[in-house]
């Protein structure tokens, strides 16, 4: 065939349709219209579809990967966050820096006091006559106790209410006074709860016979002073956190015991004539030492405190991670224990306060007792620091704490 011949045999393109670019698409992206009739073109759908360009998967597989990575990241930051939460104490509310409200439980009507039943005799020589449980944060350790005191003593018991029902009125109270006959308002007295708890719940008596309660009572009445030791609500032995639930409860309704030492402080007033009531001091050991900086910054009327070995930060005294543990089950635990801490009520404490503690105590670290002297002194220019180089947490109290102890009071009681 001939340039510029036509022949029909051999149809010719139209020289004006768009041309296919071997890509899928057409030069000059003008696109095939559903009504053209030209021949031999490419079958093509419409709109035509490009090929991926060559690297888009690449790019996909990226994209997956970085939502991934932000997923990831997201739940690190939220769990770290959480952790970095969990590891910082929670703050308690502004209302655990008041003193407990103790006018919301009633003083209960007050039984009298009967007859001396019991006369205690302590050995005297030096011996070890048992052993003592102390505080030691749920880790229960044993300490001998050394006993050099000596001496007699009229002994009585009595429940201070009858009302079981109500915090702090079914608690029983231990009185000692020197033998004899004693003129009413004569005799400074002492007044002392039981030692040796978890700061979470109260404690009770032991056997009156145990001879190691003569050992912190017994030399203040051979001093001429009378010893009033009263229990503090929650104080059944636990052996389970569930029984330990139920003296949580127990103990936190009653103020951290200061309703059970209210109550002794107006039972001795109400029914102990020979007392001075202007010569009341509060004194106790480790944690009833605690208990006793807790009375004196509720009670004005009080003459002075003693605390050997005291856990006056309540709230610092327990691990954190013990504490977020024992939370749920623990209503209002961390606004407790921060309401029941001396520490947070230390420019309440106006008496005068001697603290005791040996430089090697495991329980109580030394410097602990002396950053809440500093903290006291702040407002209270009435506070004596003795420390001793040793006789760790309990022997120290015994052989050197107490006998300080008493001289400061009798210096401070004219005796």
């Amino acid at each position: 065939m001939s340039q510029g011949n036509y022949d029909p045999r051999f149809p010719q393109p139209n020289p004006f349709a768009p041309q296919a670019d071997g890509y899928g698409g057409y030069q000059g992206q003008q696109y095939p219209q559903q009504n053209y009739t030209g021949q031999n073109f490419p079958s093509q759908s419409y709109p035509p579809q490009r090929p991926k360009h060559a690297g888009s998967g690449l790019k996909t597989l990226l994209i997956i990967l970085g939502v991934i990575g932000s997923l990831l990241g997201l739940m690190f930051v939220s769990c770290c966050g959480g952790l970095v939460y969990l590891a910082q104490p929670q703050k308690p509310s502004s209302a655990a820096s008041q003193l407990f409200d103790l006018s919301l439980v009633p003083i209960p009507t007050l039984l009298t006091l009967p007859p001396p039943k019991k006369k205690f005799h302590v050995h005297p020589k030096p011996k070890t006559i048992g052993t003592r449980i102390v505080i030691d944060t749920f880790r229960k350790r044993s300490f001998a106790i050394p006993n050099p005191f000596q001496g007699e003593a009229n002994f009585s018991a009595v429940s201070v209410g009858e009302n079981s029902s109500t915090p702090g009125h079914s608690g029983k109270i231990c009185v000692y006074l020197p033998l004899g006959e004693h003129a009413p308002r004569t005799l400074p007295a002492v007044l002392i709860t039981v030692a040796g708890t978890n700061l979470l719940q109260g404690a009770n008596f032991g056997p009156i016979e145990d001879i190691s309660a003569g050992a912190e009572h017994l030399p203040y009445v051979q001093a001429g002073f009378a010893v009033v030791v009263y229990e503090m609500d929650g104080g059944a032995e636990v052996k389970s956190d569930e029984q330990l639930t139920v003296a949580y409860n127990q103990f936190k309704a009653s103020c951290a015991g200061m309703v059970n030492a209210r109550n002794a402080f107006e039972y001795i007033l109400a029914r102990i004539p020979q007392i001075n009531p202007q010569q009341i001091y509060t004194a106790g050991h480790s944690s009833a030492g605690a208990a006793a900086l807790l009375f004196a910054a509720h009670e004005p009327r009080v003459a002075g405190c003693v605390a050997y070995a005291p856990c006056a930060d309540v709230a610092g005294f327990h691990p954190y991670g013990t504490i977020l543990r024992m939370k749920p089950k623990f209503p209002g635990l961390i606004d407790f224990l921060h309401q029941s801490s001396p520490t947070t009520h230390a420019e309440r404490i106006h008496c005068p306060v001697l603290l005791f503690s040996a430089e090697d105590d495991s329980v109580v670290d030394v410097q602990k007792t002396r950053d809440f002297a500093a903290l006291l002194q702040k407002t209270n220019a009435q506070v004596t620091v003795y420390t001793v180089e040793e006789g760790d947490h309990y022997d120290a109290m015994i052989e050197e704490g107490i006998p300080a102890g008493i001289e400061w009071i009798k210096q401070r009681a004219g005796r």
